[in-house]
């Protein structure tokens, strides 16, 4: 009985992943139907939405077009995403937060990996400054894959 409520609270995280992941498409799908590619929209002093295409990965890393990086960015998801699969599948833990890493991890990757499969490049628009220094533009998908392993870190300790 402890196993099959186990499997069960398994199945709703993965429900959780793959809603942050239709979340996720779908604020991208807005952004990019209701704002002009590279236009900036100041939203506060801090942040504005600001909509660009990433064919890299985090702060637009290896985004030089080349389409090798394309491929490889796309099994490196997939195997993370089928890692941590296998490890919430096998997973004994009680504690909350490994799950809630995992599905934040896997949720995340899985919004940026219809991206690069649907579109050939991830959408971004987050574009949070202080003054004139600007953060890397990101996406909601993105905020969960660091939301997901900063518990996966804080699990760890």
């Amino acid at each position: 009985m402890m196993k099959n409520s186990t499997n069960t609270l398994k199945i709703s995280w993965l429900s959780l992943a793959f809603m942050i992941a239709i979340i996720d498409n779908v604020v991208k799908q807005v952004i990019m139907h209701n704002i002009i590619l590279k236009e900036t929209y100041q939203l506060t002093s801090f942040l504005n939405l600001f909509y660009c295409h990433n064919y890299g990965i985090a702060f637009s890393f290896l985004s030089d077009g080349n389409k090798w990086q394309h491929w490889l960015f796309i099994i490196i998801t997939i195997i993370i995403i089928i890692t941590l699969l296998v490890s919430m599948y096998y997973s004994n833990n009680v504690n909350n937060m490994i799950y809630i890493s995992y599905t934040f991890i896997i949720g995340g990757a899985l919004g940026n990996l219809f991206d690069r499969f649907y579109h050939g490049f991830v959408v971004d628009f987050i574009d949070f400054h202080i003054q004139k220094f600007h953060f890397a533009t990101f996406n909601i998908a993105d905020c969960f894959i660091f939301i997901g392993l900063i518990f996966f870190v804080l699990n760890e300790c």
